[in-house]
C-alpha cells in the first residue's frame, strides 16, 4: 500500500507540473501578447494613426456638441444681457448674434442644467454685487471656465477681486489683451469686411492728401457752435471735468446734463441732430484713463458728421483711424489743444479731411459671447488649465490718475 500511494503522489505531482507548465505558458502568452499590442500602439510605431484617430473623435465631438453658458447675475439690472431671449440656442446664436460658431447654447437660467457643474461656462458680471443667497456656485468642474466679464473701468467694479484669486479662467473686457474682447463698437474695412478695429495692430490705410465730402462741407457752414458735451457723472478719476472747464476758458463749449446748464431730453432725435448741424467737434471724454477704455459715446459721436475730440487712457491709434479724431494727451496744455481746434473749425477743407475714413471703414458692432463660444469650442480648450492668480493686479494696474495733457 506504501508503494501504490507514493505512485500516485508522483502521479499527482506529474499532473501539478503539466498544469503550472500550461499556466506558465498561458501567462508568457497572454504578456507577449499584451507586448505585441502596446508595441503595435506605440507612437514609434503608429504615431500617424494614432494623431489621425483622435482629430476624427475630436471632431465628431466639435461638431456634435453644444457648449453651454451660464450668465450668473445681472448686467446692470438686465438678467438678459441685452439678448433677445432668457436662453439662446444655436439657432439664435447663428441668425441674431450671427455667430461664425454658434453651437452654443447661453442662459439666465440656472436650473436650465440639472447641476451647476455641468455649464461649460459661467459669466460673472462683476460691476454689480453677485447675488446675497448665490454668491458663487457652491460646486465646480475642473474643467469649467469661469468668465469675468465687465465693460466698466476698474473703478466700477462692485466688489473685491483680492478675495477671487484664482477664481478666473477667462476674461471678457474691453481691454485688447482680454481673452474675449467687449469693445463697445469697431471698424470693418468696407472691401472685405474684415475687423479691422479695435486691435493691438491694426492695419489702417493711409489718410489721402486731400478729401472732399460735400455733405460735411455743406454742414460746416452752418455749424455756428464750437463743442458739445453730455456728460451725467460729474466728479471723475481722469478729472475730465477741470478739461471742459479750462476748454471754456477759451473757446464755447456747451454741456448738456446735471453738469451743465443745457438740457436735452434722453431719447430726443434732435439731441443727436443738432451734433450734425450746429456743432464742430463732440468732446468724447471718459471718466476713467485706463487701456483700451472707450466708451459708447466715442462710437455714437462717429455716426454723427461731427470731430470727436476724445480724452482717456487708450491708445487711440489702436482703436480708430489716423486723422479722424483730435486726442486732447496729445497736446502739452489746454490752450494748444484750444488754439487747434480753432484752427481745425475754422478751416472748412481741414475740418472735412477728417471724415476720409468713411470711403474705406464702416462702424459695426459684435456680440461677444461669438468669440466666448468659439473659444469654447477650440480644439483641447476643455483640457487646458489657465486662471488668473491675481485678478485684481491685472484689472486695476490697467489705470493711471495723471493726464498727459496739463490741466
Amino acid at each position: 500500500m506504501y508503494g501504490h500511494m507514493s505512485m500516485a503522489a508522483r502521479s499527482g505531482r506529474l499532473i501539478c507540473g503539466s498544469r503550472g507548465a500550461l499556466l506558465l505558458l498561458l501567462l508568457i502568452l497572454v504578456g507577449t501578447l499584451v507586448v505585441l499590442h502596446r508595441v503595435a500602439q506605440s507612437p514609434l510605431l503608429n504615431q500617424y494613426e494614432i494623431l489621425q484617430d483622435h482629430l476624427e473623435r475630436q471632431q465628431i465631438q466639435s461638431t456634435r456638441s453644444t457648449r453651454v453658458v451660464l450668465l450668473w447675475n445681472d448686467f446692470f439690472g438686465d438678467p438678459r444681457w441685452k439678448l433677445s431671449w432668457d436662453t439662446l440656442g444655436p439657432q439664435e446664436m447663428r441668425d441674431e448674434l450671427r455667430c461664425p460658431v454658434y453651437q452654443c447654447e447661453i442662459s439666465n437660467q440656472h436650473e436650465f442644467l440639472p447641476a451647476v457643474e455641468l455649464y461649460d461656462a459661467i459669466v460673472f458680471h462683476a460691476a454689480e454685487m453677485y447675488p446675497i443667497l448665490r454668491p458663487v456656485p457652491l460646486q465646480r468642474s475642473p474643467h469649467q471656465a469661469y468668465v469675468f466679464a465687465l465693460m466698466e473701468p476698474p473703478g466700477e467694479t462692485k466688489h473685491r477681486l483680492d478675495d477671487e484669486r484664482g477664481f478666473y479662467n477667462l476674461t471678457m473686457t474691453y481691454r485688447l489683451d482680454s481673452d474675449v474682447v467687449w469693445p463697445y463698437g469697431q471698424l470693418l474695412d468696407i472691401e472685405t469686411g474684415a475687423v479691422v478695429a479695435p486691435s493691438e495692430r491694426p492695419h489702417w490705410r493711409k489718410p489721402p492728401a486731400s478729401f472732399n465730402d460735400s455733405v460735411v462741407w455743406d454742414l460746416w457752414s452752418g455749424k455756428t457752435k464750437t463743442a458739445a458735451w453730455f456728460v451725467s457723472h460729474c466728479e471723475t478719476l481722469s478729472k475730465r471735468e477741470i478739461l471742459a472747464n479750462r476748454l471754456q476758458e477759451f473757446l464755447n463749449v456747451d454741456i448738456y446734463g446735471k453738469c451743465g446748464t443745457h438740457r436735452c431730453a434722453r431719447g430726443d432725435p434732435h439731441c443727436d441732430e443738432m451734433l450734425d448741424t450746429d456743432y464742430l467737434f463732440y468732446l468724447a471724454f471718459e471718466n476713467s484713463l485706463c487701456d483700451d477704455y472707450v466708451t459708447e459715446k466715442l462710437f455714437d459721436a462717429l455716426h454723427r458728421n461731427i470731430i470727436p475730440v476724445v480724452f482717456g487712457g487708450a491708445d487711440y491709434s489702436r482703436i480708430l483711424p489716423p486723422h479722424s479724431y483730435i486726442d486732447a494727451n496729445r497736446f502739452e496744455t489746454v490752450a494748444g489743444l484750444a488754439q487747434y481746434l480753432n484752427f481745425v473749425g475754422g478751416d472748412p477743407a481741414e475740418y472735412v479731411s477728417y471724415f476720409w475714413w468713411r470711403r474705406h471703414y464702416r462702424l459695426a458692432s459684435s456680440s461677444p459671447f461669438c468669440d466666448l463660444c468659439a473659444r469654447l469650442h477650440a480644439p483641447g480648450f476643455g483640457y487646458k488649465t489657465q486662471s488668473y492668480g491675481d485678478i485684481q493686479s491685472w484689472w486695476f494696474n490697467s489705470c493711471r490718475l495723471e493726464s498727459q495733457i496739463r490741466l
